[in-house]
């Protein structure tokens, strides 16, 4: 088996440039239809909430209401907040609220006390009603689990996303193009490989560790073709 080198593989890869193209575009364009076409779409709508806690109770009443905790004995605004979505994805009230085949995301806005109430499902104005429903929903809830404070819906309520938020179908061609592009070459550098015919030029000067000088032109073959013959100098 000859030995193949770097610059081999760049002119096996230039014999085939023209496949290459077609299997990566064709890869790319397959990933992108499946994507489009055969994988069930997701939409995400956001509506958003934020949490006021009182200062911490210094009269030493450590009394607690029902299942109900201090507030103020959350002194971070981060903790608390960590803690409210903790317990907001978790307790009855919000799980009941929450469509089946439906997913919720609470989660703080940089480590403040504001917090991004996500709900992602198959159909974009079921997402936005239960992203809006848990938003109104979170005043009673915040009240039945802490002592003091309070959660207070703010900012704009939770819209229709005017689009799926996954699959990402630009995603899949990128990778699908990717794809096609490996195995394209793979395949561009077994066939050089596997070929063993000898060709002028390289092949000739490998073999003989003789330069060719010219190619003489061959009339007489058998199918009427043009072939060409290598003189060594």
């Amino acid at each position: 088996m000859r030995d193949i080198t770097i610059n081999d593989i760049l002119k096996m890869i230039l014999a085939h440039i023209k496949l290459i193209i077609i299997v990566s575009v064709i890869a790319a364009l397959g990933a992108y239809i499946y994507a489009d076409n055969f994988i069930p779409k997701k939409y995400s709508s956001t509506s958003m909430i934020f949490i006021k806690y009182d200062a911490p109770d210094t009269s030493g009443n450590s009394e607690t209401t029902d299942n109900r905790v201090s507030s103020g004995s959350l002194s971070l605004s981060a903790s608390l907040a960590e803690n409210v979505s903790v317990i907001f994805q978790r307790c009855e009230e919000m799980l009941d609220i929450t469509p089946a085949g439906y997913s919720v995301s609470i989660a703080s806005i940089n480590e403040t006390n504001a917090l991004t109430i996500t709900v992602t499902g198959s159909d974009g104005q079921v997402c936005a009603d239960t992203a809006n429903a848990i938003r109104n929903a979170s005043p009673e809830v915040f009240e039945k689990y802490y002592y003091g404070g309070e959660a207070v819906p703010f900012g704009r309520p939770a819209s229709v996303p005017a689009s799926h938020s996954s699959p990402n179908e630009t995603r899949y061609a990128a990778f699908g193009f990717a794809g096609g592009l490996i195995i394209s070459i793979l395949i561009a550098i077994i066939i050089e490989v596997i070929d063993t015919t000898i060709k002028p030029g390289d092949d000739l000067f490998k073999i003989y560790d003789v330069p060719v000088f010219a190619e003489i032109i061959d009339f007489d073959s058998d199918s009427g073709s043009k072939k060409k013959g290598a003189v060594k100098r």
